[in-house]
């Protein structure tokens, strides 16, 4: 039985991280419908806790990004309640179980399940970047967009300019829900035929000037076999591997790059 479980999806298999997914969107939809109902523990586990589910659909939706796995689907968070949103009491006994489930898949996640017992790291919790739960500054979403900024210049450049509105005070409003609303239309987005190649521009005009020979001619081989509305791993790898090098700060944020440094 597919159950929503309490670690990170980087430890998890493809196909675990797209059942999940689309199990979460089942759930999702049964709790909005006041004529429906159903017997799966996470039906009553996210009752009146639909903001949990809108959270953890973000944490899987980054996973299925930095795979490279297609994603269509958005949770609209106008339809939560407010008073939706309350965490909830997590035993470690439960956080172990899902850890030995995760272990008995065939396939390996993208990162191996660590033997520390510190249950924080396993559930990724400091991980969790560009939900936004409740208000937050204005600066505040300005480092949100500096993180993600890339992700979305990959999917759409039109995009990317729409969500630098908010970001520059051209929004009236809630800017951080604006913002955050913004974002997830972005995840759910199939790239534009160029958006991979001019986000992955972008960020070698950062770095080209202090670029070694070798790393300019694997660029340039890496940017003649990019496919039109692709994203490329290997691309996205090369270039984490050259800004670590380089080291330039801004880029270390970026999230297109921080999963592979």
């Amino acid at each position: 039985m597919t159950k929503i479980l309490t670690i990170h999806p980087k430890y998890y298999s493809d196909k675990r991280l797209v059942d999940e997914h689309d199990h979460l969107h089942e759930i999702l939809d049964l709790l909005g419908d006041e004529d429906s109902t159903s017997e799966h523990p996470d039906y009553f586990r996210f009752n009146r806790r639909r903001g949990l589910l809108y959270i953890r659909h973000r944490i899987l939706v980054e996973e299925m990004i930095v795979r490279g796995l297609d994603h269509r689907t958005l949770v609209d968070r106008r339809t939560i309640d407010a008073e939706e949103w309350k965490d909830l009491d997590i035993p470690d006994e439960e956080i172990l179980q899902d850890m030995d489930q995760s272990r008995s898949d065939d396939s390996a996640g993208r990162v191996p399940l660590p033997d520390s017992e510190d249950l924080e790291i396993v559930t990724g919790r400091n991980e969790i970047r560009s939900t936004i739960t409740g208000v937050l500054e204005h600066e505040d979403v300005v480092v949100l967009w500096h993180l993600y900024k890339h992700v979305v210049m990959e999917r759409s450049y039109s995009r990317y300019r729409s969500l630098s509105d908010p970001i520059q005070g051209q929004a009236r409003g809630q800017v951080w829900m604006l913002f955050d609303l913004m974002l997830e239309e972005a995840f759910a987005e199939d790239p534009d035929e160029r958006a991979p190649r001019i986000a992955y521009e972008t960020i070698w005009e950062s770095v080209e000037e202090n670029a070694a020979e070798d790393e300019r001619k694997q660029f340039n081989r890496l940017l003649d076999g990019l496919e039109p509305g692709k994203v490329d791993l290997g691309m996205r790898k090369f270039l984490a591997g050259v800004v670590a090098r380089v080291g330039n700060e801004k880029l270390l944020m970026s999230q297109l790059l921080r999963p592979y440094l």
